[in-house]
């Protein structure tokens, strides 16, 4: 019976100790709280500070559009004669990186750091090649743990040399109004060429496109760089992004053009000397003409306002000609002149019959065209002529062969004026004019 009151005694003891933990904690933590609330941030700092010294602790950290590098591509040419022609592409060339980072770098580090690249140096031989992705890992900067893509692959071909690829000017445009060029030059004509083999073959020119109208509008040399164009035989553009232009061993990005620009001026050609020789006897020149009339002219300014007209080199021939002619000529360019054109002119030169005038008198006045057993009267009965025409004909005319009538072919008998007509025995009148005097005569026309 005494036992069950201590049990129950013990069982109060425990209650109430249980009650006053808390009050004793809470106490406890509210005593000198600042203090232990500077220990525990104290603990906590000592604890992140051994934590970022131990290189045993790290971190993974991912680099993505990791850029790839390229390395040996000079060795690859200068050792083994070969060039990459495809997969070095920036797509191609572009990762996502995985690396273990030591605590302490995690927010310092870089791509670069683990030197993604790829190596030419392991090519040895055209054709397809594929190489892995190398990185560097370092105990300062953690260990790479993988890459993707872990390997390139590349097209390899051979590396040679082309040492005499002409070089010319592609013109397109105008001049500057009032100006003239030569004929532009470039500097240099001939360059060597290399490159992969499949496309240096293929080089058969290389072309520079060289605009006049981009020219500045004043006399004097203009010296213009040029971007270059390669194409095959066939005229069709090539790829020369691997391509590279040499000239005496220095790499060309562009080929200079040269132009000279000079002033022109519209300059009319002499009127002298145009012609030599005498035409045939009983011709005469009546008129030249030359087309044009004046051509265009370049040269220095002062040399240019020296000059007044052109003459040509060849006067046209004209000895013994009975009938115009038309030759093409030469123009005598001045030797402070750069530039006529055009180079040549066309001159017409007309020849006609010389024209003369004879009087022919006292011929006798004939009647033509009369019917038969007709009587005709006349208020006169010669008539005096003068004659103009060719000089060949009048002047070789007889008397004899000169007539001079009226024709009553078809009249009613009565009264007339008819006009005097006069006719060349043999001879075709064309060309030949004449006035008789008298040149009207009374005609009395009877009945048959």
């Amino acid at each position: 019976m005494n036992a069950q009151p201590k049990h129950n005694d013990a069982n109060n003891s425990v209650r109430q100790a249980l009650k006053r933990t808390p009050r004793a904690v809470l106490r406890a933590l509210y005593r000198n709280w600042p203090w232990k609330l500077l220990a525990l941030l104290l603990a906590l700092g000592l604890w992140a500070v051994l934590i970022s010294q131990d290189p045993t602790l790290t971190r993974e950290r991912v680099f993505t559009d990791v850029s790839i590098s390229v390395t040996g591509a000079d060795s690859l040419r200068r050792n083994s004669q070969l060039i990459v022609v495809s997969g070095l592409e920036e797509e191609a060339l572009t990762a996502r990186m995985s690396v273990d980072v030591p605590q302490r770098e995690y927010n310092s580090v870089y791509a670069s750091y683990y030197n993604p690249r790829v190596d030419l140096t392991r090519v040895t031989s055209p054709g397809e090649q594929e190489l892995r992705v190398l990185t560097t890992s370092t105990t300062t900067y953690g260990t790479v743990t993988g890459i993707s893509p872990e390997s390139v692959t590349i097209v390899v071909d051979e590396y040679v040399v082309n040492y005499r690829v002409p070089v010319s000017i592609n013109i397109s445009g105008e001049y500057p109004e009032g100006f003239y060029g030569p004929a532009p030059s470039q500097d240099p004509s001939v360059v060597a060429v290399s490159g992969p083999k499949s496309v240096v073959d293929s080089v058969a020119r290389i072309y520079v496109d060289f605009d006049l109208s981009s020219l500045p509008a004043q006399a004097g040399e203009v010296r213009t760089a040029l971007p270059m164009r390669f194409v095959d035989s066939d005229g069709n553009e090539l790829d020369g992004s691997l391509l590279e232009v040499s000239s005496a061993d220095v790499v060309l990005r562009t080929i200079t053009v040269e132009q000279s620009l000079y002033p022109t001026r519209q300059i009319p050609l002499s009127d002298l000397v145009l012609t030599e020789g005498e035409p045939a006897t009983g011709y005469s020149v009546t008129n030249i003409s030359v087309s044009p009339a004046s051509v265009l002219a370049a040269g220095e300014q002062t040399e240019l306002d020296a000059v007044d007209s052109l003459f040509v080199v060849d006067p046209v021939d004209i000895s013994g000609l009975s009938e115009s002619t038309t030759v093409e000529v030469r123009i005598q360019k001045p030797t402070e002149l750069v530039y006529v054109s055009p180079d040549r002119v066309t001159i017409t030169v007309e020849i006609e019959p010389t024209m003369i005038s004879r009087t022919f008198s006292s011929m006798r006045l004939s009647v033509r065209g009369s019917q038969s057993g007709q009587s005709v009267g006349l208020s006169a009965s010669s008539v005096s002529a003068v004659l103009t025409g060719p000089e060949n004909l009048i002047s070789s005319l007889y008397e004899s062969g000169v007539a001079a009538y009226v024709n009553v072919s078809g009249l009613e008998p009565g009264t007339y004026e008819l006009p005097v007509l006069i006719y060349l025995e043999g001879e075709d009148m064309t060309g030949v004019t004449y006035t008789p005097t008298p040149s009207v005569v009374t005609v009395d026309v009877g009945e048959p």
